[in-house]
């Protein structure tokens, strides 16, 4: 056991952050290079800052955990938003390197730090706009994907066909092209029960042909589930294809998971809590059987750590229709609560959208693989988009926040990313280009070009650039407040 204390923990620590932060802001913006991964599974080429953080490690373990704690904020920002990993890893990076000397004491930094940052949100929020087009679809997706048009425009018109409300995921093709696939579905708040029923290189367990076996009962004993299991082997035998099974229980033992594990062999399958309690649960699954249809059989599901996509089936249409029309008059009405309204919410994107499914064609597995995580990202930016607004992209936002707020130590460091692009679009003399009056104006890096951001398509997500500031704060607040750091190995 190693036990470090002040300077002596914190500098190690300091040193790893410094090592993530360079090799992501690698990646950053337009012109950001390449990083060429070697693993077990062989080389993966990416630009994707979240993928750089996840494979970036050192020997020291002190060091590591330095790395470790700004990986973890990249992860959750991607997982809260799906895209801003590599701002949220500059800002922390930033924000550690300008505070680590300063004399105040770090519980006052963290405090200041926090007020700060509901000072530029509040500006944030001031300058945003919202999706009103086609094209401010097609500006999102395409900047998320590292500024690949085809791919933009292929991402927002899937948006575009299953609207707001409707779900866009994406699975590799056999093909060398990308393309749409379009089907009915649903999202279910809920993911697998263990780990082991992934089987696909997402760490997703994915199903095809299948049975959905929805238990309203704990699952205790193998007696609930055989009978289940046998029907979806006699399905299989009926309609001349091989049958997999989705369990859905309000809650599953362990003995359950085993066998459904241990005979995947014989059964593809996979189990899922059932989401929500009590009668809203009851709801789910039913509206689970209208979307389906009455044989519960759908094409294909994609479980997930969090959640379930149900894809094709026969729903039941004149069902369907009555709960949007139900669900739409309940909305409108002044009596439901919050988690009542966030609840029909959900549910009428599930009854009244699609889901589109965009299938990731190339010429090899290492094409598709880095093509996907452009695509991850551009899928979440515009979600973020469609919800929550949109700012300038390119840094712009954050820096003209440095200009227009009042803050103790935010101002400067928040200028970070935007002369990150400029270093790696070798530019200069170009921070005149936003000191206008307009909040809007600012450069392309791509082209040099200044104007407004809105008209040059160079935006972001306004729900991106808030958590990726704020998961920052929160990981360079750790780093700054440590004094001991323990490190046991046994």
């Amino acid at each position: 056991m190693s036990v470090l204390f002040n300077e002596n923990a914190k500098t190690p620590l300091i040193e790893g952050v410094n090592l993530i932060g360079r090799a992501v802001s690698t990646t950053f913006g337009p012109n950001g290079k390449n990083v060429i991964i070697k693993n077990r599974g062989g080389i993966h080429i990416t630009k994707d800052g979240a993928t750089v953080a996840r494979y970036v490690n050192h020997e020291n373990p002190i060091i590591e955990m330095g790395i470790e704690v700004v990986r973890q904020i990249a992860t959750k920002t991607a997982k809260d938003v799906g895209d801003g990993t590599s701002t949220s890893v500059i800002l922390a990076q930033a924000i550690i390197n300008e505070l680590k000397d300063n004399n105040d004491h770090p519980i006052q930094i963290q405090r200041d730090l926090e007020e700060d940052t509901k000072k530029v949100i509040d500006y944030l929020e001031s300058i945003k706009k919202e999706i009103i087009s086609y094209d401010d679809l097609v500006k999102v997706a395409t900047l998320s994907a590292n500024n690949d048009e085809s791919l933009g425009k292929l991402i927002a018109e899937a948006y575009q066909k299953v609207g707001k409300e409707g779900v866009v995921n994406f699975e590799e093709s056999n093909d060398i092209t990308d393309s749409i696939v379009y089907t009915t579905g649903m999202q279910l708040d809920s993911g697998y029960s263990s780990p082991y029923f992934i089987n696909s290189d997402n760490n997703t367990s994915e199903l095809e042909n299948v049975y959905i076996a929805i238990i309203n009962e704990k699952l205790t004993e193998l007696k609930q589930i055989l009978p289940h299991a046998e029907h979806a082997l006699k399905l299989g035998k009926e309609l001349d294809r091989k049958m997999s099974m989705l369990v859905i229980a309000p809650k599953i033992e362990s003995q359950i998971i085993k066998f459904l594990i241990m005979n995947n062999d014989q059964l593809q399958s996979c189990a899922i809590v059932t989401p929500n309690h009590g009668i809203y649960r009851d709801i789910i699954l039913d509206d689970i059987k209208s979307i389906v249809g009455d044989t519960l059989i759908c094409d294909k599901v994609e479980v997930s750590k969090d959640n379930t996509i149900l894809i094709g089936g026969n729903s039941i249409k004149e069902e369907v229709d009555k709960k949007i029309e139900d669900i739409r008059k309940k909305l409108n009405s002044k009596s439901l609560s919050e988690f009542e309204i966030i609840f029909h919410k959900k549910r009428l994107a599930n009854l009244n959208g699609g889901i589109a499914t965009i299938l990731i064609g190339g010429y090899s597995k290492v094409e598709i693989i880095e093509k996907k995580d452009r695509i991850e990202d551009a899928v979440s930016a515009v979600r973020a988009a469609l919800d929550n607004g949109i700012l300038p992209g390119g840094g712009v936002s954050l820096y003209r926040a440095s200009l227009n707020v009042n803050t103790k130590y935010l101002s400067k460091i928040i200028r970070e990313p935007f002369k990150l692009l400029m270093e790696n679009s070798n530019a200069t003399n170009v921070v005149n280009t936003i000191l206008s009056n307009n909040d809007w104006q600012g450069i392309n890096f791509k082209t040099l070009e200044n104007g407004d951001m809105y008209e040059m398509g160079i935006i972001d997500p306004f729900l991106v650039t808030k958590i990726a500031l704020t998961n920052a704060v929160s990981a360079a607040s750790l780093i700054l407040t440590n004094g001991c750091s323990i490190l046991n190995m046994e």
